[in-house]
């Protein structure tokens, strides 16, 4: 079940449904979702994790909607708080929200990282996270909450060979851009050789 919640009461409400309707489907092993969870009371960040329910947000949204977040919900501090998530244990998926926000993955890994998109000082800093932190919500959980973690979400032998090579190592430099793109094992953006 992938629930749309954007508030703080929506999220409350959904958590509340997840939590009443659990001995029916998490032996089942289902995959539970609240996507964009943006909003977030303080004592409901937890909740996902006691619950088994992960986060499907866009980490793009946050510096992209501070204004309007700052002036609707001013100093809550359960706005678009991905490090307390992951820090309370909570399971962290990223995407686009295209077309909302940009399609780009990397637009959405640099605004998870640095929480800011134009210039400005990252707007709540404390919720930033580590580039680490921010490939394996767009990554490995992504493949982890589709139900394909077998066989996508890492670079292993028998796995779709989904991947991008890179200009350079996000890990020194961010800003990396992608030089060549290959899906289920083909490549179909400027395949090699190289320059």
């Amino acid at each position: 079940m992938a629930v749309h919640a954007i508030g703080d009461r929506a999220n409350h409400d959904a958590l509340d449904a997840f939590d009443q309707t659990r001995a029916r489907w998490e032996p089942r092993g289902l995959r539970q979702r609240i996507e964009h969870a943006q909003l977030l009371a303080p004592a409901d960040i937890a909740r996902f994790a006691e619950l088994g329910v992960t986060c499907s947000v866009q980490f793009s949204h946050a510096p992209s909607d501070r204004d309007i977040a700052e002036r609707a919900w001013g100093g809550n501090q359960g706005a678009y708080a991905y490090r307390s998530l992951l820090d309370a244990g909570a399971l962290l998926v990223n995407g686009s929200d295209a077309p909302i926000e940009e399609l780009d993955p990397l637009a959405g890994i640099r605004a998870g990282v640095r929480r800011t998109i134009d210039g400005r000082e990252p707007w709540r800093a404390h919720e930033a996270l580590t580039v680490e932190q921010a490939l394996r919500a767009s990554t490995l959980t992504a493949a982890w909450l589709e139900g394909a973690e077998n066989v996508r979400g890492r670079l292993l032998p028998g796995f779709l060979a989904d991947l991008v090579v890179l200009d350079r190592d996000p890990f020194v430099d961010i800003d990396a851009e992608i030089v060549a793109t290959m899906v289920a094992g083909r490549w179909v953006y400027n395949p090699p050789p190289w320059g």
